[in-house]
């Protein structure tokens, strides 16, 4: 028995087959090769150590279906532990909490999903077919996200009219800012860098943390941003800063929109701002922090000069801040906040 005459189409793709198939397939691919010039089934089993049975099956299967012949046909295997009923199982039971199934964990964990699993669909699955299972699924084993709690404050809407309507009355000469503060620390915040497979970059931490706060406001019709550095972040210190703002706007009225933070909201604040109408303070509703145009500010400039940089003291931090905020342009801090 031997192979039909072969193309120089199906050469090429068994010479490929050869040098690139799987072991049982590259032999099966030298077996039509060895037959094309002409060798026996026989002498053909004797050179690659097999049976002149197996030989003559190999060469049917060419003579009758080309090259492609020569593939393992699809095996249907052992039936699958982790069926549909198993997988719809697992998605009901991963959207429900682990705790009101009866488990003392917080949250699924692989070894008590399979405990559920075997409850309630009577199925034992080992730890890599449960893996395997939820992946398929679109399951992935990493750590969630912290977010603010699903709160809505009732006075929202009236707080917006209050201020919008404040903005009116004051008319286009008054300077409307957006304000916060944050934190500087020598202690670098770490943000995620490229880096080579196998080498984690360390960066250096100071040996006692120093620690500044800094004020920020942004006038939202013209751009303009004003800063303050201080120790704290107490509200003797918010007081300090509401009166540089007095100062960088002379004689004309000053509308502050603030977060609802502790220092803002104090009793000295309020007290202050009785004797100083000049300046009037509102706030963001609860839980609308993000509505805060100056924190894109904060993450820009922690993300150009302090991220994964240790400074060798606090000086020389606070010169770095000042150059960042010299060559911020009113038309950038604009695009920045949005």
């Amino acid at each position: 028995m031997y192979a039909r005459p072969v193309s120089e189409q199906e050469r090429k793709e068994l010479k490929r087959m050869t040098r690139q198939e799987v072991g049982r397939v590259s032999r099966r691919a030298q077996m039509i090769l060895l037959s094309a010039q002409g060798r026996r089934s026989v002498e053909i089993a004797q050179i690659l150590e097999t049976s002149d049975v197996t030989v003559r099956f190999w060469i049917g299967r060419f003579n009758v279906h080309g090259p492609a012949g020569l593939y393992d046909e699809p095996r249907s295997g052992r039936p699958r532990k982790a069926d549909d009923a198993v997988r719809e199982a697992i998605v009901e039971m991963v959207q429900d909490d682990s705790k009101e199934q009866g488990f003392l964990a917080t949250f699924w964990t692989v070894a008590c999903l399979a405990l559920a699993v075997a409850k309630r669909a009577g199925v034992c699955l080992s730890a890599s077919c449960l893996r395997g299972a939820m992946h398929d699924l679109g399951l992935r084993w990493r750590r969630p996200r912290l977010a603010m709690p699903a709160k809505v404050d009732t006075e929202k809407a009236s707080k917006q009219w209050q201020l919008a309507q404040a903005v009116i009355e004051a008319g286009p000469e008054a300077a409307v800012l957006y304000a916060d503060e944050s934190r500087l620390q020598l202690l670098p915040p770490i943000r995620a860098m490229w880096q080579w497979l196998g080498s984690q970059v360390r960066v250096p931490t100071p040996g006692s943390n120093v620690t500044r706060a800094i004020f920020g406001a942004l006038q939202i019709h013209t751009g303009q941003w004003v800063y303050l550095v201080r120790e704290r972040l107490l509200k003797e210190d918010f007081i300090a800063f509401l009166e540089h703002l007095l100062v960088l706007y002379p004689g004309v009225p000053i509308i502050l929109v603030v977060d609802n933070f502790s220092s803002h909201t104090a009793k000295a604040v309020r007290e202050w701002l009785v004797l100083h109408q000049r300046l009037q303070l509102f706030y963001l509703p609860k839980y609308c922090s993000h509505l805060n145009p100056v924190e894109a500010i904060w993450r820009q400039l922690k993300g150009t000069i302090a991220a994964n940089r240790l400074y060798g003291s606090m000086q020389l931090l606070l010169e770095t801040v000042d150059s960042f905020f010299a060559e911020l342009t009113p038309e950038a801090a604009l695009r920045l906040a949005a």
